[in-house]
């Protein structure tokens, strides 16, 4: 078995059969693959991705799963006296459903899936933004990771790696949006967050038309609860976000700010793509920005 990871689980659990090893999925942490269609494992790349992967085991996963009213991944199987690259790993029973991308949705507008799906997301997001941690969520060591910054430092790099590729009025724009966004970053009540929240990690099973759990809480920390609500108007659009906000009991204040946290991920996309030279990003990002600060 050529596999570092599955040769790895192997040392730790010999009697574990490995009949199959669905794709793997790598990230900047964590490398993620499956097992036998049954098991999900992701192993730490570097020793950060070791700290964390031990919080979530110990601390994260078991706490939301005890407050959560929808499945989200448990461990059940782990190494992690060895903080370090490809030893470390957790492992934990794959929640059936494919991810919900926004076409799973259509045609369902007005019905009564859609509007059980949308209380089901809005409950989720309400209890696990009330969850309470004996400890936080540690901070990653790479303060430069786009989706960490604060939101000063994310204007100083748009500044330096986006404006000089963006039209004037759309500076303007940008730098209006960034100021209000910094304000009330300071202003708003941070909670635990999912992070990355959105169609990628939100699964569905589409015969019975029904969400069944939530996954990837490699980003959860503690933040603006708008930022997750960001990732549901971003990925399905304002009627489906109105929905869930509803379901979750939101006000006015926050749907404003979730409206401001939707134009800044445009432009994180784009900066993304300014910074690492990936056009198709950069092209997108700009162009969605635009057309959102038109309308």
């Amino acid at each position: 078995m050529s596999n570092p990871f599955a040769q790895r689980l192997q040392q730790v659990y010999p009697e574990m059969a490995i009949e199959d090893i669905q794709t793997e999925r790598a990230a900047q942490h964590y490398a993620v693959f499956g097992i036998n269609y049954r098991f999900v494992f992701r192993f730490a790349r570097n020793e950060w991705g070791a700290k964390r992967l031990a919080y979530e085991a110990e601390t994260l996963l078991p706490t939301i799963s005890r407050a959560a009213n929808l499945p989200v991944p448990v461990p059940v199987f782990e190494s992690l006296e060895r903080p370090e690259p490809v030893l470390a790993f957790i492992g934990y029973e794959r929640i059936e459903g494919e991810p919900l991308w926004p076409e799973s949705l259509e045609g369902l507008t007005g019905t009564e899936e859609e509007e059980r799906a949308a209380a089901a997301i809005g409950e989720f997001l309400k209890r696990l933004h009330a969850v309470q941690l004996e400890a936080k969520p540690p901070e990653p060591d790479d303060s430069e990771e786009i989706e960490h910054l604060s939101g000063k430092q994310l204007r100083d790099m748009m500044r330096r790696w986006l404006f000089p590729v963006m039209r004037k009025e759309l500076q303007a724009r940008a730098e209006v949006d960034l100021k209000a966004w910094i304000a009330a970053e300071k202003e708003s009540e941070k909670v635990l967050i999912h992070g990355a929240f959105g169609p990628a990690h939100l699964l569905w099973d589409a015969a019975d038309e029904r969400v069944t759990g939530v996954i990837g809480f490699g980003s959860a920390r503690m933040g603006d609860p708008a930022a997750d609500f960001a990732g549901i108007l971003s990925g399905y659009g304002p009627l489906f976000f109105e929905k869930c906000l509803a379901a979750y009991g939101g006000d006015a204040n926050l749907a404003e700010r979730v409206r401001l946290y939707a134009k800044i991920l445009l432009l994180r996309e784009a900066l993304y793509g300014a910074e690492e030279g990936h056009e198709e990003s950069l092209a997108y990002g700009l162009e969605a920005y635009a057309q959102e600060v038109k309308e």
